[in-house]
């Protein structure tokens, strides 16, 4: 669709690469699990969850990006170190080699989730989410003490609305902090950055969620992406429509994530795993275009595990 005239980073994660011109390489899709009220999590404050459920939920996801050719993390959600630590146990058993978001809403979690990736040998595989304008120094200790370098940074400014708040956030003393978001990161031993545009709500600033998709792209040369079906569901008017047309729910969820792909977004944090089957396919499509487009502008996709070249 276009080329950044900045060199794009391109970082390893395992098996795949992330990052680089839109086109290259595939989108990467990432589910997530043991979130609240996911229906597999029998007791959330103790991390009891049906075990066979959620391998059954990763492996249809895995078997989704092995079809298409997008690549693939898991984004683990925990509600207290007991959880946090049973659910990184449960995935190192069923994934020998597959990438995992560190999260939580609470921040002495994602602290504990850090660490314990480091105690269990798991840090070249967990991505800690994220380093953001509200992270505790707690927080940001227990990354820098901890043996991760891949990290999502936000770009999520309360006090400066628009692109330029969201991009001021990351690199300058802004929105309240005394540092920008990538120096915090930097400090923390943080190499692998994954930028997360912080999706908004339609009507509250869901434009500039996308048009800092290139501005990340142009100006910093980093992977972007982000939870852009969050913007769908934060929709008032769709959450009264979808009561009487729940049909018409779907295509905006994903689509949202579409808009984001050829915009030259790198990764989706799609939501829950189980959308999996409806996202790939999706996102391979987009891809495709992307791919199709590049030859023009003296560029080639560059691995061979890529929707245009495993579904066509």
């Amino acid at each position: 669709m276009f080329k950044f005239d900045r060199q794009q980073s391109v970082f390893d994660f395992g098996k795949f690469k992330l990052g680089g011109q839109p086109g290259e390489y595939p989108t990467c899709c990432i589910g997530t699990m043991f979130y609240a009220r996911h229906k597999i999590v029998s007791d959330p404050e103790h991390g009891v969850f049906d075990a066979a459920a959620a391998e059954r939920l990763w492996n249809a996801q895995a078997e989704m990006g092995d079809i298409t050719g997008n690549t693939y993390m898991n984004q683990i959600v925990a509600e207290s170190n007991e959880a946090m630590a049973k659910e990184i146990d449960w995935f190192a058993g069923v994934s020998k080699d597959d990438p995992f978001l560190v999260d939580s809403s609470a921040p002495e979690v994602r602290a504990f989730g850090v660490k314990y990736a480091t105690e269990v040998g798991l840090a070249d595989r967990a991505v800690h989410n994220s380093i953001n304008a509200s992270i505790t120094p707690e927080e940001l200790q227990a990354v820098k003490d901890s043996d991760l370098d891949a990290a999502i940074v936000l770009a999520f400014n309360a006090m400066e609305k628009g692109t330029a708040g969201k991009m001021n956030i990351l690199t300058k003393a802004s929105g309240g902090a005394k540092k920008g978001m990538l120096e915090y990161a930097k400090e923390c031993g943080i190499t692998r950055m994954l930028i997360d545009t912080a999706a908004m709500p339609l009507g509250n600033g869901s434009g500039a969620t996308y048009r800092a998709c290139i501005a990340v792209k142009a100006q910093l040369g980093l992977p972007v992406g982000g939870g852009f079906h969050n913007a769908a569901s934060a929709w008032d008017w769709m959450k009264k429509w979808k009561k009487q047309h729940k049909e018409a729910f779907a295509p905006v969820d994903i689509g949202s994530n579409l808009v984001a792909g050829i915009v030259g977004a790198d990764f989706y944090l799609y939501g829950p795993i189980e959308n999996a089957p409806m996202v790939f396919p999706a996102a391979a499509m987009v891809d495709i275009m992307k791919a199709e487009s590049i030859a023009e502008l003296g560029l080639e996709v560059l691995t061979d595990n890529h929707p245009i070249k495993k579904t066509m």
